[in-house]
């Protein structure tokens, strides 16, 4: 049956409000969009249009199926809402949709200058010809509306913690289905997570928080410098919710719950997780906290950047006029071999037991997990580049090898936790182990670089 709309009519926003128990049309454009709840078939939004400063009004869908909610494409698309109930639900006035009643919707996109064709509506929507009017004025007017709402606080990356929710406004850098029905989303605000305790004795940490590092042609699409979080995504609302979502998006991301597993810092949605629209003028003002200097010309790395990370002394290396990069400019650097100075943190060394450190004919052979705030990699140290760095040429000194594991892990045993690693400066290259594959075989390896006298 179609909806008599005759005596229809949209009311602003503001005047929402103002009309408890009663059924009105609306037109908004979305700011939030909150999880559906697979539980009671509901999901929530938040809408504004640009006679209305404050925080937007919640509407509230109800429906027989998932699949009859509103499928947001885009935070900032267009709604329009017909004979919605305006209701109290939590102490807070919502405007209620419940595919039940007499209510019903379309979405539209909210690009100024797209067609007219809603790309969702519920089947007793009617489109009439005066709503093109409506919907391409609201397209026009929030090019300039600025959506403000004073309950958000947003977290740099550098300042999350543990344990704790936080919002935050980042950039979408990659989307990926990694593991069966697990989804993660690559974020990042131009920032570096602070650095982990580590509190694993035994077990080898993991180089990223995903099953498998992503291949180089993907690396290469990263930021190569601040650090970028992992989102975990595997309930079936927040898949639904994600679909709106592409890399190079700017979005802010309400109530995450931050965590730390391994060593690695990772986020997960929670039932109060909503999506906020950015207007573009907040895009062109998203700048990252570390930008990047001058390129320069060497044989070490011609993206090097001037920058000067710190470090703590313990290390020195023969090439101190060589540029500091950040693991991620190695890992994506456009040539198989190269050579690196970089300041990292030793994670975690194999073999820990420093008896096992020499093989059978008296060479150091040791594998080393380093960690900056843009990635972790395996390097390797090897030969005479282990008794420069060790500054031995046997294992007879077992106490003085012990010592210096310790100082370089960050504990006074290397079996002990926590462990907080110093960061120190080391330099790397890159080689290949097999021709016809060189880019699957790459590694990294320690040279001229040693531990110093404490």
């Amino acid at each position: 049956m179609e909806e008599i709309r005759d005596d229809y009519k949209f009311l602003r926003i503001q005047d929402a409000f103002k009309a408890l128990h009663l059924h009105v049309n609306l037109i908004g454009v979305i700011v939030e969009l909150g999880l559906s709840n697979g539980s009671d078939c509901s999901c929530t939004l938040k809408i504004v249009d640009p006679w209305h400063s404050g925080s937007g009004l919640p509407v509230k869908f109800v429906a027989r199926t998932i699949g009859a909610l509103p499928r947001v494409e885009s935070v900032g698309d267009i709604i329009f809402l017909s004979r919605v109930k305006i209701v109290l639900i939590n102490r807070k006035v919502t405007a209620l949709c419940n595919e039940t009643s007499s209510s019903s919707f379309a979405l539209f996109n909210g690009k100024h200058g797209v067609d007219f064709v809603p790309y969702q509506s519920s089947p007793k929507f009617l489109m009439r010809e005066q709503d093109k009017n409506f919907l391409s004025n609201l397209r026009e007017g929030m090019i300039t509306y600025k959506f403000e709402d004073g309950s958000c606080c947003f977290t740099s990356l550098k300042d999350i913690k543990e344990g704790e929710c936080s919002n935050l406004s980042c950039l979408i850098v990659h989307i990926s289905k990694v593991y069966k029905d697990r989804w993660y989303l690559f974020v990042w605000d131009g920032t570096e997570m602070p650095p982990c305790n580590i509190l694993v004795k035994s077990e080898r940490l993991p180089l990223c928080v995903e099953p498998e590092m992503l291949p180089t042609y993907m690396l290469r699409k990263f930021p190569t410098f601040g650090s970028v979080l992992r989102i975990l995504v595997d309930r079936v609302s927040e898949k639904q919710a994600i679909h709106c979502l592409q890399p190079g998006q700017h979005v802010k991301l309400l109530n995450l719950f931050f965590q730390v597993n391994m060593g690695l810092w990772n986020a997960t949605f929670t039932p109060s997780t909503k999506m906020q629209y950015t207007m573009s003028r907040e895009l062109q003002a998203f700048s990252p906290q570390r930008m990047y200097g001058e390129k320069l010309s060497s044989r070490w790395n011609p993206i090097a950047r001037c920058i000067s990370p710190s470090h703590s002394g313990i290390t020195g290396v023969a090439h101190e006029d060589a540029p500091f990069v950040s693991l991620m400019d190695i890992l994506t650097y456009h040539n198989v071999t190269a050579k690196f100075r970089c300041v990292v943190r030793f994670i975690q060394v194999y073999p820990r037991d420093v008896r096992k450190l020499f093989d059978s004919h008296g060479n150091i052979k040791l594998l080393a997990i380093l960690e900056d705030a843009t990635a972790r990699i395996h390097a390797s140290l090897y030969a005479a580049e282990g008794e420069k760095f060790f500054g031995c040429e046997d294992e007879s000194d077992e106490e003085a090898l012990v010592k210096k594991l310790n100082r370089l892990l960050g504990g006074e045993e290397m079996e002990k936790v926590p462990r907080n690693p110093p960061w120190v400066q080391c330099c790397l290259f890159s080689f290949y182990k097999h021709k016809m594959d060189q880019w699957g075989t790459r590694r990294f390896r320690i040279f001229d670089t040693w531990i110093n006298a404490s």
